[in-house]
């Protein structure tokens, strides 16, 4: 049997385009005075999110697996650098910006990989509009160039939307009003099979990846802002006007795919800890194995953590919007299948 296999996913033309991206991501943040900085690939502890795997290292000592965090032998392959980055930011460094590769377990697909490229910057003293107008900046510089469908609607005006808006816009219900029947039922118009034992919760994530998604950054570049709480990750928490609180975090929809995730970031080492304890607690509901709590990023945000905004963008992905590509694979030398 003839075994394809061995051979890269993306062709030679595919690479080099992918490549003029990386040298002009670079050359924008060199122009604008961004530091680049490296971070370990293998870590001591990992971040909590329940909805994020990790891959787990174990050495050995004698032949038998050794997994005690206190020898310093329990490592992590780096979900993201952004713990790395804000020890940084703590410890006196300017705006900064990683470019480099992040792995994730059970993520694949056209859009997933495990291992994967990820463009991670900060600005120190900006807020989040700040933030979101520089990540359009990005992207429309990078597809100047680019004569793809996708990347036409960069010259489009961009729009934004809530967390809460686009269920309604979307899916014709309120989050946080509707009950779970009444979720159920809209699921079932949409089209969606039955959930046995889903909870709101699980209904929500469910149209948010499966109807939502779809639907954002068709007509142009569009934001998804305001997040509830139990979603804000690293985000702070805003009171508005009515009395609600969101948190400050955006993700860039991009003919229907998401492309990056952003915070006006939370500097509190309480609040942060909390929040670290509550994403623990879901794991264990979850039946997830719990990593090492990261105590050098909390000892960092108790030194003081500047006031800033950061985000994290998937390269992968937005080389295959902008080459022209469908899969994540033909932009890739070698994914999963061949690695």
């Amino acid at each position: 049997m003839n075994n394809q296999q061995w051979a890269p996913s993306a062709t030679i033309q595919t690479w080099r385009a992918r490549q003029g991206l990386i040298e002009q991501i670079r050359s924008f943040f060199m122009e604008r005075a961004v530091l680049e900085v490296d971070v370990p690939t293998l870590s001591q502890a990992i971040g909590t999110d329940p909805h994020l795997d990790f891959y787990e290292t174990r050495f050995e000592i004698g032949g038998a697996p050794h997994i005690s965090s206190e020898s310093g032998l329990r490592r992590f392959l780096t979900t993201s650098p952004e713990f790395h980055l804000k020890r940084l930011l703590a410890a006196g460094f300017p705006d900064i910006f990683y470019l480099g590769k992040a792995f994730r377990n059970g993520e694949a697909g056209d859009r997933h990989n495990g291992e994967f490229t990820i463009l991670e910057w900060y600005r120190i003293g900006w807020d989040w509009d700040q933030l979101m107008e520089e990540v359009l900046n990005l992207c429309a510089i990078l597809a100047q160039k680019s004569n793809s469908p996708a990347a036409t609607l960069a010259r489009k005006p961009v729009r934004k939307i809530t967390w809460q808006n686009a269920y309604k816009v979307h899916c014709g219900f309120d989050p946080l009003d509707s009950s779970l029947s009444e979720i159920e039922n809209c699921a079932e118009r949409l089209g969606l099979s039955p959930f046995p034992g889903a909870s709101r919760e699980d209904w929500l994530d469910l149209l948010m990846g499966t109807v939502i998604e779809t639907k954002l950054g068709r007509q142009g570049p569009e934001f998804l802002t305001h997040y509830p709480p139990a979603q804000a990750a690293l985000a702070q928490i805003e009171e508005m006007p009515d009395g609600t609180h969101w948190a400050r975090r955006f993700e860039l929809y991009w003919d229907g795919i998401e492309l990056c995730n952003g915070y006006q970031e939370l500097c509190d080492p309480m609040e942060q800890r909390q929040r670290f304890e509550q994403d623990i607690q879901h794991r264990e509901l979850l039946g997830k194995v719990n990593p090492v709590l990261d105590m050098h990023f909390l000892a960092a945000l108790e030194q003081g953590l500047p006031a800033c905004s950061g985000v994290a963008l998937g390269i992968d992905r937005l080389a295959m919007l902008l080459l022209g590509k469908n899969t994540i694979r033909d932009v890739l030398l070698f994914p999963d299948a061949r690695a």
